[in-house]
């Protein structure tokens, strides 16, 4: 019965949009939650640590990307999506399937500005493992996210050796420029914990909508800073964005 169960479980979520990878994890879950609590006491920590956190082809790139990036920018291996993106659908329930589309995903590297750690770009391994269908499917998932977020991904094929001379040209347009910010509109500019990478001008003072994600703005008085006191337009979504719009006094 408990099978028949998950087998209704696992088309319901697939009809969502889940994939296997993400429905077994449910499942997973809902399995650990079931069992006997002295079970799941004497399994509590099973953990080792693992000796491949990056494996002999990833260590290799790592090696040549550090020589090529040489400081100017920082690498983060293996990092999830979900830790770079966030869903703006503007509902709530879509919002969570739209995340769930991106859990247990991860990019092989990420180059993030120093300073800001901001990312700039996003780099693939491609080994022979990415001709099978279901990969490329989520290749081509994977580049989709990175286009609608408007952040960059490289994909180079993995292979014994790497040329730094053929990386730093991949690479030349971001070690050259780095992360590009759009020049701030005159007006009050707010201090805020993140880049002002976007500060557009509000035409009046009703609520305008975030520029950056279309979420709903929230009316906020800088702390610190050249504008200590000024009120300005922060995204509701903030951390996640930081999109700041200048607020004008009513007349």
């Amino acid at each position: 019965m408990a099978a028949e169960k998950f087998s209704l479980l696992r088309t319901i979520l697939r009809t969502i949009g889940l994939s296997d990878e993400e429905i077994e994890d449910i499942v997973d879950r809902i399995l650990a939650f079931l069992s006997p609590k002295a079970e799941q006491a004497q399994q509590e920590f099973p953990y080792a640590l693992r000796d491949d956190f990056l494996s002999p082809a990833e260590q290799s790139f790592y090696q040549v990307l550090k020589s090529v990036v040489d400081g100017r920018l920082v690498i983060c291996p293996k990092v999830a999506l979900a830790d770079l993106f966030f869903a703006k659908t503007g509902d709530a329930r879509q919002n969570r399937v739209a995340l769930n589309r991106i859990d247990r995903k991860h990019v092989d590297f990420l180059l993030c500005e120093p300073k800001t750690m901001r990312p700039v770009v996003g780099i693939e391994l491609d080994d022979k493992s990415h001709d099978r269908p279901e990969r490329r499917e989520r290749d081509t998932f994977v580049a989709g996210v990175f286009e609608a977020a408007k952040l960059g991904l490289i994909r180079v094929p993995a292979k014994q050796g790497y040329a730094a001379s053929e990386l730093k040209n991949l690479l030349s347009q971001h070690l050259d420029s780095g992360p590009t910010a759009p020049v701030a509109a005159p007006g009050p500019q707010p201090t805020t914990q993140g880049p002002a990478a976007e500060f557009p001008e509000s035409s009046s003072s009703s609520t305008p909508r975030c520029p950056k994600c279309g979420g709903g703005m929230v009316l906020r008085t800088a702390k610190t800073g050249a504008n200590q006191g000024g009120k300005f337009w922060g995204c509701s979504n903030f951390p996640k964005c930081r999109s700041v719009v200048s607020y004008a006094e009513p007349v």
